[in-house]
């Protein structure tokens, strides 16, 4: 569907072909996160969003990152569980992720990560897929939008009955 504000069929998909052409890290699909997240050993997921975000919803065991955390922040609480284990970050559409992955990629890899990706389209992908979010009271349907412009990118959930 079309609107004069954003004239495209889906404005996330053209944030996605931006993201993507802008940032070198690979990217997993949000059915690729779907299915790694069922092994035994699933990636160490983080959340690169404000706290406020996150507390909104999220997907559920990401670790919490605020997007000001140095790469020296994040290797001291995380580096010790990169080893062997892939690691992929998200935001709400993957551009503070891939900022992020931009200065711990090569931290990531020396502490023995197997792969450091973005979240191709962020939490908004995933929710927008259909796959459930969580907050501290288990399963919602709210979404944090980030800003008025970037919430037209989420397609609102009608609520549970």
């Amino acid at each position: 569907m079309m609107n004069n504000l954003f004239p495209f069929a889906d404005p996330l998909a053209l944030t996605e072909t931006m993201i993507e052409r802008s940032w070198p890290w690979p990217s997993v699909t949000v059915d690729e996160l779907a299915g790694m997240l069922e092994q035994q050993e699933s990636p160490l997921l983080f959340d690169v969003r404000e706290r406020e975000e996150f507390d909104v919803s999220r997907i559920r065991d990401a670790r919490h990152l605020e997007p000001s955390s140095t790469a020296r922040e994040f290797m001291e609480r995380h580096g010790g569980n990169l080893r062997e284990r892939h690691a992929v970050f998200y935001c709400s559409v993957g551009q503070r992720s891939s900022e992020f992955i931009d200065r711990v990629h090569r931290l990531c890899q020396e502490a023995g990560s197997l792969s450091c990706s973005n979240l191709k389209g962020g939490i908004f992908r995933w929710y927008n897929t259909g796959y459930p979010v969580v907050n501290t009271g288990g399963v919602t349907d709210d979404i944090h939008e980030y800003n008025a412009l970037w919430g037209i990118m989420v397609r609102k959930r009608e609520a549970s009955r």
